[in-house]
């Protein structure tokens, strides 16, 4: 009876040690798979993570690369321009009005509503000539910075005749406005202003110059130096002479008042050795 009581007992215990096993066995089992899921949790979110971040990291370069050839494009948009329409000339006037203040000199007051500064040929020429003489008269070229403004013209150096005179300001679209406003680069046509002036001049007549522009240019184009001297061919081109004795050794001077030229004159070779404007003996 005891025996078969310790065999139960020890029975019982075995299978309370099974159960125990199989218990523990079973727990592991569960804490294995839960440490499987969290785990398994853990790396599919740590893959999200990097995934997230990847993906936000493209983005942002995009960004940047997007930005940068925003800024280096080569080819800016072009600023938009005004077009400025062509004026019309009769628009703008130039007046002019002419003093003499020596007997060569004229003193010319120009006015203009031309958009400044500008620049105009200012002019002063004799009355009457004709396109294939030789031009009387002097000009200058000037710019107007002011609405008003005063030109002085000087004949003295070109010993201009007594006579009428007609002084001009005149606007050249060509050039007259190629440092100047926009508006006046856009007038197509000249603008000219007007004035008739007197010079009491050298006393000489508008045709006794004429004769004299004639025979200068006959000595300019056909004497030269050391060319045989021909004194009746000089007096049929340039009238008569007066003849005095030359700074140089063994030469003569000869001037020509018609002409207002000296032609100095070797004695001992007949030739020319030179030609002057006006009186001279060297």
């Amino acid at each position: 009876m005891a025996l078969r009581q310790a065999g139960n007992d020890r029975a019982n215990v075995n299978f309370a040690i099974t159960i125990t096993a199989s218990c523990s066995a079973i727990d592991a089992e569960a804490k294995v798979e839960e440490h499987a899921f969290v785990f398994t949790k853990y790396r599919l979110g740590d893959n999200v993570m990097k995934k997230g971040i990847l993906i936000l990291s493209t983005v942002f370069l995009l960004g940047v690369i997007a930005m940068s050839v925003g800024r280096n494009d080569p080819t800016p948009p072009k600023p938009a321009t005004v077009a400025v329409a062509p004026v019309a000339s009769e628009d703008f006037k130039i007046s002019v009005e002419a003093t003499p203040i020596s007997q060569y000199e004229v003193s010319l007051n120009v006015k203009t509503n031309i958009p400044l500064p500008i620049e105009v040929m200012a002019s002063i020429s004799i009355k009457g000539q004709d396109p294939k003489d030789t031009y009387i008269g002097v000009s200058q070229r000037v710019k107007l910075t002011s609405p008003e403004q005063t030109v002085n013209l000087d004949g003295k150096s070109e010993n201009l005749p007594s006579g009428e005179y007609l002084a001009e300001v005149t606007f050249y679209p060509k050039w007259g406005a190629e440092s100047g406003s926009a508006e006046a680069k856009h007038i197509s046509a000249e603008i000219i202003g007007q004035a008739d002036v007197t010079l009491s001049g050298s006393g000489a007549s508008k045709t006794q110059t004429d004769a004299q522009n004639i025979a200068q240019k006959w000595v300019m184009l056909n004497v030269d130096i050391g060319m045989p001297w021909n004194e009746g061919q000089f007096v049929a081109k340039l009238g008569k002479f007066s003849k005095s004795a030359s700074d140089l050794n063994l030469h003569d001077a000869y001037y020509f008042e018609g002409a207002d030229m000296t032609i100095i004159v070797s004695r001992v070779k007949n030739t020319v050795a030179l030609w002057r404007m006006g009186r001279a003996t060297k």
